[in-house]
């Protein structure tokens, strides 16, 4: 391999770099330009969420839109410049020493960062100096999360924009489909006068429109509509390749900060060799991006060979055999040794007999493209980890094995197997519970009994007990959830947040306290509510053999009704298939411990009140979220106990018929999440003749909403409902 002697232009491009960083890192806070250049975006974020937090309404709205607005400014910048600067460094190609077909010569590195200082240039004509600076970590997951707009819900809310607000509300329920309290602040959005259908608007739908298409495209397919299903699959590929060219434009500079201490055994050629296979490593990571789906934590493998699979088939069933094969011969660039799809073309080529055009037609331009500069991209980022000691983790399972260099096969050989391995996950595998819990401990309370151990219920740490409410009990909680439960906590009867076919009514321990004080319910039937949490605690703690003091994470007695009328051809699910700590992804069977997950819960138990009704079986699944490993019918003093990790899924069938009510229970080992309403009840019940303390406005719990969507509101407006979080319901 040659070095090519005229390298000045590498150096250059460095020191410009590490010069920019030296330079803006002092103004990194400064307000915005007095020159006209964009801001950072970041600094008007923070500035914004600090005005949230004083309930500075309208300059909290205003600093958050325009972070939004200014980030995105940026970003078309960064695309405008990437085209404008796409033909700098071209003389270099034609220098590169390819005598010996090496497309990996160090030169082109050269060449990689003559264009970056071409885009940084025209960049600085728009942005401010401190804007061009990666931002932080946390930022990006912010912006990435949508969070802004969590915090925008709630800003437009107390400013009485109502729609602007839903708007708010469902762009960040698109990314966030597992957080419940968004899902209830929307259904109170759609019940408020003045909110329009057409409110409810993703403000990054822009960004995502290949997954719509990707749905109608299997929409087609599944009515057998061929002709439809092509159009979709082919705006799905075209829109995948636009996504991915847009984001690939966002990579015109090195993604990440130059380390203030320079390691000064590295030299400068290798610190900008690191920076150009830092932008083709961030070009390449758009595949990641892209194939991900928002509200999703992992990509879909193979997204765009997925894409022309489907494509194909479905202009070989709508008779279109010519575009089929131009099609399959796209993908088998992907895969070429697929026995598949080469049995495929030659049942078409077979098939259009005689039509030597059609039999002779060659892959679409477009993927042909894509995958040759991918696989030179792959070439050199390879060629960085064999001799530079880069660090890139291939985001294909198509490439080929001679792009990877020999001293790194094996190892990138077994990474490959396990990538695989993983996709072909289908059957049960057995679950390892790591909370630390062991079932199979004593049964400390008279008459209660175990019905099902975890070979009753095929799982790890699940547990059935029988007994634990008397039915004169059950009587007294049904009769107190007919008069509380409907106001307990703001639902009042109200649909459920899982499903429109049912209602929803919830009462804490709190609640019903106070209820009595007002004389509205009995004060023992309010005790008996609290009581029994003491004694499923007890229960929980000795049979899972808890290994820490154990806390009240919440306590929940919650009814749901079938509504008369609407049962017909019901296909949905009481309460869907979930995890009480982490947010399942079933198609790749991963568990993420994240918000909106409530991480902290490490046990979960259900206690039944009734069984007069119909449906509504509580049912564990495998983490596939369709095999059902195990159902329990409920019935009066029925306990189901279990850990809330991954090991267990669970839902709950359709209540078609009737009122099923229960009293669900999480606990904790995190003192600093223990239920502190549950404490202040306690507080109450011990502070005999003294006032009961005025209940305190939702502006608290509204802010925490935003930030951790733990919080529990309380105040209800009279003009309309109110917009707030809510715990989670087994």
């Amino acid at each position: 391999m040659a070095l090519l002697s005229n390298t000045t232009p590498v150096y250059v491009a460095f020191f410009f770099i590490l010069n920019s960083v030296s330079i803006t890192a002092g103004s990194r806070l400064s307000s915005e330009s007095s020159s006209g250049l964009l801001s950072p975006y970041d600094e008007l974020y923070y500035r914004g969420v600090r005005a949230y937090f004083r309930e500075d309404w309208e300059r909290a709205a205003e600093f958050l839109e325009k972070s939004i607005s200014t980030r995105d400014m940026l970003l078309r910048t960064r695309r405008k410049c990437h085209d404008e600067c796409l033909t700098a460094g071209d003389d270099k190609v034609s220098k590169l020493d390819t005598a010996d077909g090496s497309l990996w010569d160090l030169g082109v590195l050269d060449w990689i960062q003559v264009r970056a200082e071409c885009v940084r240039f025209c960049m600085g004509r728009s942005v401010s100096p401190a804007a061009l600076l990666p931002v932080s970590s946390d930022i990006e997951y912010e912006f990435g999360t949508r969070n802004p707009y969590n915090y925008l819900q709630v800003t437009y809310y107390k400013l009485d924009k109502m729609d602007k607000a839903a708007s708010a509300a469902h762009t960040f329920f698109v990314a966030n489909p597992s957080h419940l309290e968004m899902r209830n602040n929307i259904e109170k959005y759609k019940r408020m006068i003045g909110v329009k259908d057409e409110s409810f608007q993703d403000r990054e739908r822009e960004q995502e429109q290949h997954w719509e298409m990707y749905d109608a495209a299997v929409l087609a397919e599944s009515s057998s509509d061929w002709a439809k299903a092509v159009k979709k699959w082919k705006e799905c590929v075209n829109e995948t390749l636009k996504q991915t060219e847009e984001c690939r434009a966002q990579c015109v500079m090195a993604p990440r900060v130059l380390p203030e201490e320079p390691d000064t055994a590295q030299g400068v050629y290798e610190r900008a060799a690191d920076l150009s296979l830092s932008l083709l490593s961030c070009k390449q990571m758009c595949v990641t991006l892209v194939s991900t789906r928002p509200g999703r934590v992992s990509a879909l493998e193979d997204f765009l060979p997925l894409q022309l699979e489907h494509l194909h088939i479905a202009q070989f069933k709508a008779g279109d055999l010519k575009g089929a094969v131009e099609t399959l011969r796209s993908l088998l660039l992907f895969y070429p040794t697929d026995s598949d799809s080469l049995s495929n073309l030659e049942l078409y080529s077979q098939t259009l007999e005689g039509d030597t055009e059609a039999q002779e037609t060659g892959p679409l331009q477009e993927i042909a493209k894509y995958v040759s500069r991918a696989l030179q991209e792959k070439r050199l980022l390879y060629f960085g980890m064999a001799n530079l000691d880069f660090k890139f983790s291939d985001p294909d399972l198509w490439t080929p094995e001679d792009v990877v260099p020999e001293a790194l096969r094996e190892t990138w050989r077994a990474e490959k197997e396990q990538l695989h391995e993983k996709l072909k996950q289908g059957q049960k595998v057995e679950e390892v519970d790591e909370s630390g819990f062991y079932a199979g401990g004593p049964v400390p309370v008279v008459g209660v009994t175990i019905t099902m151990d975890d070979q009753g219920l095929n799982g790890t740490n699940r547990v059935v007990l029988d007994g634990v409410l008397s039915q004169s009990e059950c009587d007294r909680l049904m009769q107190l959830a007919a008069i509380a439960a409907s106001v307990g906590d703001g639902y009042r009867g109200r649909r459920s947040p899982h499903t429109p076919h049912e209602k929803f009514e919830g009462l804490t321990v709190l609640r019903a306290l106070k209820l009595a004080q007002d004389g509205h319910v009995n004060q023992s039937d309010a005790r008996l509510l609290h009581e029994i949490g003491e004694t499923v605690k007890v229960l929980m703690d000795s049979y899972f053999r808890s290994h820490s003091s154990l806390y009240f994470a919440y306590t929940h007695l919650v009814c749901r009704s079938a509504i008369p009328g609407q049962q017909e051809g019901r296909s949905d699910l009481s309460h869907p298939v979930h995890v009480d700590n982490c947010i399942l992804e079933p198609e790749t069977r991963q568990c993420w411990r994240e918000a909106p997950a409530f991480t902290h819960r490490d046990l979960s138990a259900v206690v039944y009140l009734n069984d007069d009704f119909e449906g509504g079986d509580f049912f564990f699944t495998d983490r596939d979220t369709k095999t059902v490993t195990a159902k329990v019918k409920p019935s009066c003093g029925r306990l189901v106990g279990f850990t809330s990790g991954p090991v267990n899924p669970h839902g709950v069938t359709a209540v078609t018929e009737g009122r099923r009510c229960a009293l669900a229970l999480w606990f904790t080992t995190e003192k600093l999440h223990r239920d502190m309403e549950r404490e202040e009840a306690e507080a109450l019940w011990t502070a005999v003749g003294q006032s009961v303390k005025e209940e305190k406005g939702d502006t608290e719990s509204a802010l925490k909403s935003a930030r951790s969507g733990r919080s529990q509101g309380k105040e209800r407006s009279k003009e309309r409902d109110r917009v707030t979080g809510r715990r989670d319901e087994l």
